[in-house]
């Protein structure tokens, strides 16, 4: 059964200057934790990347499922539960994994700030 992007939560947003190689790894990294938590179709990418700057910028969407044991996993016990806490350290995490696996791309929450903000000021003018 395929997942429709209506059914799932947005949850990473990548930035990605070789996006070929980078969604390759990204792909890696969410299968492995598919397999972790014994989840399936658990995770798509936002139909269209986009690109600015020489850089590709697309989202990873989640089921519900998939997102809560992602957080389980990631976030010890005890954890200070506050979403600006937790969402550092899944962001460290998920970076932390891409640099391991030989990526330059740059992951943050979805719906945080562009991580292009000087350059789009910078377009703008």
């Amino acid at each position: 059964m395929s997942k429709k992007a209506e059914d799932m939560i947005p949850f990473l947003t990548i930035a990605s200057a070789n996006f070929e190689k980078d969604l390759e790894i990204v792909k890696q990294i969410l299968g492995q934790y598919e397999k972790r938590t014994h989840s399936e179709n658990a995770y798509i990418f936002s139909p269209r990347a986009e690109m600015a700057a020489g850089w590709w910028f697309y989202d990873v969407l989640v089921t519900r499922d998939f997102l809560q044991k992602i957080f389980q996993i990631i976030l010890p016990d005890g954890f200070p539960n506050n979403k600006k806490s937790a969402s550092i350290k899944i962001v460290d995490t998920f970076q932390e994994q891409l640099r391991k696996n030989g990526s330059e791309a740059r992951v943050r929450m979805h719906g945080d700030m562009p991580f292009a903000a000087p350059w789009w000021s910078w377009l703008m003018r």
